[in-house]
């Protein structure tokens, strides 16, 4: 069987999560099914910038005329044809809908699809996707004061959700990552927000440093929306410590991007 499948690996990680999409094809051109299918259903484009910011992160932007004319919404997702059949899912950072642009900032680590593909495209090269479609709702925000908690993997989406505020507005942005230096040297090379960086540890113990951090957000700012996103076991943790504070489940958005050793996460 020839699968197309629709994976959730936020910006380019290598785990693999898969909900996918299968036909019976051909057995005598079992190609030609995936290749019709992608022209019909995914969107084409052209990569017109590749920027490495750093060991694990590239910023990578898209053109076309399938671009233009699309309704758009921070916090939406694309599933990108990453080659072999695969596809691999991320968060677009922006979209201009005249312009036919789009962009992305993808992180990779290990050996998945994914990363193998955000590690070698090169400029001019084509590209199918799916989307955009709906999966954070980060506009419902509004002019509230928000939090978002995540990781690597979710940096897009925060950048996204940052472009929801005005010029006299902004998020509270709070990451876990392998790397405060490489993290902090991405995100100023991507934004002028402040956001805060707290090293992993082995076992999850820098997990004590995220709640300790959470609740001093909470008492002295008191945010009105939280977005948690990226791992699922840092993101159980975290709304544990929302629900010691009776945040209301209402004011709360979740999207688990990822989960060690699952699959189908999206």
């Amino acid at each position: 069987m020839n699968s197309i499948c629709i994976c959730k690996v936020n910006p380019g990680q290598g785990v693999d999560m898969t909900d996918s999409l299968s036909a019976t094809p051909d057995s005598e051109a079992p190609g030609r099914l995936t290749a019709l299918l992608v022209r019909l259903l995914f969107r084409q484009a052209t990569v017109s910038k590749v920027e490495t910011l750093s060991e694990h992160f590239r910023r990578i932007t898209f053109v076309g005329d399938a671009l233009k004319s699309v309704a758009w919404a921070p916090g939406a997702k694309i599933q990108i044809s990453v080659g072999g059949g695969a596809n691999r899912t991320y968060t677009p950072i922006n979209w201009d809908s005249v312009a036919g642009q789009t962009q992305i900032l993808v992180f990779t680590h290990g050996d998945g699809p994914g990363s193998a593909w955000a590690s070698t495209v090169q400029e001019g090269e084509a590209c199918a996707f799916f989307g955009p479609r709906r999966s954070l709702d980060l506009e419902r925000v509004g002019d509230d004061l928000g939090l978002l908690f995540g990781d690597e993997t979710t940096f897009g989406s925060a950048l996204a959700f940052a472009s929801s505020y005005g010029p006299e507005g902004a998020p509270i942005l709070l990451f876990e990552v392998s790397s405060v230096a490489e993290s902090e040297r991405v995100w100023r090379s991507c934004s002028p927000l402040r956001a805060t960086f707290i090293p992993r540890a082995a076992g999850e113990t820098h997990l004590n440093a995220v709640a300790a951090e959470l609740r001093t957000i909470i008492s002295d700012w008191a945010p009105d929306a939280y977005i948690l996103s990226g791992k699922a076991s840092s993101i159980r943790r975290v709304r544990g410590i929302l629900e010691e504070h009776a945040i209301a489940r209402a004011q709360t958005s979740v999207k688990a991007y990822w989960a060690a050793g699952k699959k189908g996460l999206d």
